[in-house]
């Protein structure tokens, strides 16, 4: 279908002025949103702004603007205070290596560096550099969250693919699970998606078969964790990655009838609920072979028979010493470390 601006109408009321075909031709798929809505503001300013007037009329922080800016200045588009460029430009290259999860291990090499803190430039400068990545990026802020990303999110996405070594089609599971959780008011911020690219990587998700597979266990894990959280009574929260891990142990071992009993054992027993302490009893029955209700309840009787013979023992001993004695004379002795 084709599209023609009127040639006639209000849409020329207000006037008119010149954009650069450059930024049409090479910039549109490269450029955020709000980097060329902040261009857009200084060129029908006359090519002069200020970060307060652009600040206004896009409506992101003044702060956020330089940032923006930054990268148009950085591409030799824009001159900041008047200063001018260098005489040659130098492309500013993407960070991080492209790691390809299908043949390479990605862990060891995740591990070999920190993340990257990439600038504006570095993120053009890999979206340039790859199409698929371009195209990913435009998919995401069009598909997934249908509005413009912010920088912190548009790092991520880059990371993704050129740290983790994460797939296209991985990635948008992930940023679609991301805003699903965020839509249902769940808690869950970048740190968290960031955590969760870089275990799909250390575990060799690199397929959508494989991340929906990942996704249902993740499903799995939320709703035992809402029972854990009510049987337990501790202070509901999102699992981490290690709770998770924790409760996938639990129930790879024992039924829910076994983790609400090891519960129950908690809750008699500490003086304030953890998870620690279910995982002790659990490990501890596992230990012991203890499947069962039966089988707790013999242990249980085990334990009190072994308990009794040596309290049995114990005034034996107390026929021959006087125990009571002994204990007072050592709360008074000072020979006794205490």
């Amino acid at each position: 279908m084709d599209y023609q601006i009127l040639p006639m109408g209000e849409v020329w009321s207000e006037g008119m002025f010149s954009v650069p075909t450059v930024i049409a031709s090479k910039y549109i798929r490269l450029a955020s949103a709000y980097q060329l809505k902040a261009l857009l503001v200084i060129l029908s300013d006359g090519g002069r702004s200020n970060s307060r007037d652009i600040s206004k009329a896009i409506g992101v922080p003044e702060s956020e603007v330089c940032d923006l800016l930054s990268f148009w200045v950085e591409e030799g588009v824009l001159l900041e205070n008047g200063t001018a460029p260098a005489a040659q430009k130098t492309e500013v290259k993407a960070a991080a290596p492209v790691i390809k999860a299908e043949s390479e291990k990605p862990k060891k090499q995740v591990e070999a560096m920190p993340v990257p803190t990439l600038s504006p430039a570095d993120i053009v400068a890999a979206l340039r550099d790859s199409t698929e990545l371009s195209a990913l990026m435009q998919e995401a802020e069009s598909d997934v969250f249908g509005r413009t990303l912010s920088h912190v999110e548009r790092q991520l996405i880059v990371n993704m693919v050129n740290y983790y070594g994460l797939p296209s089609g991985v990635v948008l599971t992930i940023l679609q699970y991301y805003k699903t959780e965020k839509e249902k008011g769940r808690a869950i911020g970048h740190a968290y998606v960031a955590a969760m690219a870089k275990n799909w990587s250390e575990e060799g998700i690199t397929t959508l078969a494989a991340a929906d597979e990942k996704l249902r266990e993740i499903e799995a894990s939320d709703r035992m964790w809402s029972e854990i959280v009510s049987l337990s009574g501790i202070r509901h929260r999102r699992p981490t990655a290690n709770q998770r891990e924790m409760i996938k142990n639990w129930t790879a071992d024992f039924s829910m009838e076994m983790i609400a009993l090891a519960c129950d054992t908690m809750r008699e027993n500490a003086e304030r609920p953890t998870l620690k302490y279910v995982d002790s009893v659990l490990k501890n029955w596992k230990k012991k072979g203890i499947k069962t209700p039966d089988d707790v309840a013999k242990d249980a009787e085990k334990h009190l028979a072994e308990k009794n013979g040596k309290d049995s023992k114990r005034h034996e001993i107390a026929s021959t010493y006087d125990l009571d004695k002994i204990t007072k004379d050592t709360m008074f002795n000072d020979d006794y470390d205490i």
